[in-house]
């Protein structure tokens, strides 16, 4: 059960902060550090992005989740989390905080940073890079979620900037190690419960694995959060509102200052319902070790440096039932 509890995620007033206002980043910094040391959520106003890009991403999201399966399956996801995700594609294998053996009930599209065909990275044949699969008769589709993704990141790094300041850090501590960062932008679209299995969710219990995940509000309610005493709690659901959760990286950094927090997704509306989180990483390259306040003698560092690469790597190969069965082939 679902306690209507949401002074446990506050809603914080970012305008004074992105405005630079004396003060403001010190106070928002203050709030951040409280609420990252409890449920790890918050929700953010007065962000500055345009409500026109966030209903373009969600308008998006539908006009593609709408087309027919066969021609969705021609931009299904291959070696790369990129294109179309169907339903029964991803189990939680990798989850700290549940036993997940059902497959999200939920399809998702992919798309990352946008590379074009000659860049270097693709010509090399990086494994770790590709290009994005876009529906060809859909243009607006294209043009709208790029729109948001370049919205998105400006907003994401100076939420980045403002957690340093909460982990006393300089300002700009993190800009090196975000200067080329990893980026997602999910689509996805979530059926009614009604005719879930047993232990299946929308999106089963888990922890997001990056550094800062934002989810713009969508028109239904449906992510839960669960707090350090077990009980699952629901955001506050204000409009032109983004929802904020630290992830598994942003834990690694802050030697487990900030705990990154459980939540899933149960869509008890009864019609379809869709979510667009954007998640904010550091670069492949980034070697992940915890910040010099978070460590001391009474709390020596927890985690040994880590190449964020490996990390996408193992991740990907264990929560994708194609990426896992290619791996066992071989």
């Amino acid at each position: 059960m679902v306690a209507p509890v949401s002074d446990r995620i506050p809603l914080l007033d970012i305008g004074s902060y992105l405005a630079g206002a004396p003060g403001a980043r010190a106070e928002l910094a203050q709030a951040i550090d409280k609420t990252c040391r409890d449920t790890g959520f918050l929700v953010i106003a007065n962000h500055g992005i345009d409500p026109a890009l966030v209903d373009g991403a969600f308008g998006a999201a539908n006009a593609f989740f709408d087309r027919p399966m066969e021609r969705k399956l021609q931009l299904k996801i291959g070696d790369l989390n990129i294109g179309y995700l169907p339903y029964g594609a991803q189990i939680v294998r990798t989850s700290k905080v549940h036993v997940n053996t059902q497959p999200n009930l939920s399809e998702s599209f992919y798309i990352v940073h946008d590379l074009s065909p000659d860049d270097p990275r693709i010509l090399a044949g990086d494994p770790l890079y590709g290009l994005n699969k876009w529906p060809e008769e859909m243009p607006d589709f294209k043009a709208a979620t790029m729109a948001y993704i370049r919205a998105m990141r400006p907003l994401a790094e100076k939420m980045v900037s403002v957690i340093g300041t909460a982990l006393g850090v300089s300002d700009d501590y993190f800009v090196d190690e975000f200067k080329d960062p990893t980026t997602t932008l999910r689509l996805i679209r979530y059926p009614s419960q009604a005719n879930a299995n047993d232990n299946q969710f929308g999106f089963a219990p888990h922890i997001d694995t990056n550094f800062l995940t934002l989810l713009a509000r969508s028109a239904l309610p449906g992510l839960e959060v669960r707090t350090p005493q077990g009980e699952w709690i629901r955001p506050p659901h204000v409009p032109n509102t983004f929802v904020v959760n630290t992830g598994e990286m942003l834990g690694r950094y802050s030697n487990d200052r900030y705990i990154a927090t459980p939540h899933r997704v149960v869509n008890d509306s009864n019609t379809l319902r869709h979510a667009i989180p954007f998640f904010f990483g550091p670069g492949l390259e980034a070697i992940i070790k915890p910040v010099g306040p978070c460590v001391t003698p009474d709390n020596p560092a927890k985690y040994e440096p880590l190449l964020y690469a490996d990390h996408r790597r193992k991740l990907n190969l264990t929560n994708f039932a194609h990426r896992r069965k290619a791996a066992e082939a071989s």
